[in-house]
């Protein structure tokens, strides 16, 4: 048991226990009652940890979910695909409500005008917390303010705010540049941080680890621009209509781009501006990613996935026949795997580093255009 606010958590019960999955309050007797569909049994305990009492055993064969109203246990049963009930106290009038062919009953409630809540008014009526509020356990009048994991709350505790801590998602379409939290709680939302001019025909994104800049592909000016994602400001890089997928060292601020008239891939110093050819390869490279954790460029070209070290001649090769149209690579540190995006197959694919085998992920699951990772998604 925990307060909503998190705080004083409490195991009411912590042995005999196997699959406890359906779950009822007795507000009247301040009692919990739980049924355990491995052991098939219904039990119950007093909220403070004492006064534990099996009301039924081996009789409710597979309990899922449960309600309690005045003098009775409800509850619905997958195995006997009904739903029945029985007295709360010592389990007598055990009886089927609702059975029916085709029907198996999930998910239970109860509603009545006698449940409707009279007691003090929630202390977070009209509370100023910008996203949650978190009532504390009564008596007390009291409240917690929290925000969504990618926000902190400011100085004064009720407003939550930008924490340069957290990362974002970035997102585009053809002509702006979206940052959004996936996931999270509260008031979720996403916003605008920056914009191109007509012609515009935004491709490849590549974030910037060290600071708060972001590159990308203008396809419709020909032209690889840098926005600064704090000012919104926009700035060139190169200009010409060579540019396919971009990738950014964060270790020496090289920017990587992969020339389609001259199938290669080409490392540009954004210190010194200098250009030099990577990778050249006998077709176009579909699609790459730099991983500064193990110093190589990841590129991919139809039926493959190169391995680069640059200024090692040597280029391991993983060559498989799944991989139709790879646009699409992201390595995930956690899993220490490089996961494909292939929009011909319409699968994502991933390769553990170090391994000479490609398998699938997800399929049939529409055209992979672009793929990020954080935390394990």
């Amino acid at each position: 048991m925990v307060a909503m606010d998190g705080s004083n958590k409490k195991d009411l019960v912590s042995e005999g226990l196997v699959w406890p999955n359906g779950l009822a309050v007795d507000e009247i007797l301040d009692r919990v009652y739980w049924s355990d569909a491995k052991k098939d049994t219904i039990e119950s305990i007093h909220m403070d940890g004492s006064g534990r009492m099996v009301i039924l055993d081996t009789v409710a064969k597979h309990p899922f979910s449960m309600a309690v109203f005045e003098d009775s246990l409800y509850w619905s049963d997958w195995e006997m695909q009904e739903i029945v009930s029985c007295n709360k106290f010592n389990g007598k009038d055990f009886k089927t409500l609702v059975k029916e062919a085709g029907i198996r009953p999930m998910g239970i409630t109860l509603a009545h005008p006698l449940l409707i809540q009279s007691g003090p008014p929630s202390p977070c009526v009209d509370s100023p917390c910008s996203h949650v509020c978190l009532p504390k356990p009564l008596p007390s009048t009291e409240f917690t303010c929290a925000c969504p994991s990618h926000l902190v709350l400011d100085s004064a505790g009720t407003a939550c705010e930008d924490s340069s801590l957290t990362s974002t998602l970035l997102l585009s379409t053809s002509t702006h540049i979206y940052s959004l939290h996936p996931q999270t709680i509260g008031l979720t939302s996403h916003k605008a941080i920056g914009s191109i001019p007509s012609p515009g025909l935004l491709t490849s994104l590549a974030a910037n680890s060290v600071d708060s800049m972001v590159y990308f592909v203008n396809r419709g000016a020909e032209q690889i621009l840098a926005m600064d994602r704090e000012t919104g400001s926009v700035n060139p890089v190169m200009y010409g209509d060579q540019f396919g997928a971009i990738s950014y060292d964060p270790f020496s601020n090289n920017l990587f781009w992969v020339d389609v008239h001259k199938m290669s891939v080409v490392v540009h110093s954004l210190s010194s501006s200098a250009n030099m050819v990577a990778v050249s390869s006998t077709s176009s490279p579909l699609s790459m990613v730099f991983v500064p954790e193990k110093n190589r460029l990841v590129v991919g070209e139809n039926g493959k996935i190169s391995i680069v070290q640059l200024g090692n001649p040597d280029v391991q090769e993983i060559v498989s026949y799944k991989l139709s149209s790879p646009g699409s690579l992201v390595y995930s540190a956690q899993a220490d795997a490089v996961f494909i995006g292939d929009a011909a197959s319409r699968a994502i694919y991933r390769w553990d580093w170090g391994t000479e085998e490609v398998v699938p992920v997800l399929e049939n699951i529409g055209e992979v255009v672009s793929m990020a990772v954080k935390d394990g998604l």
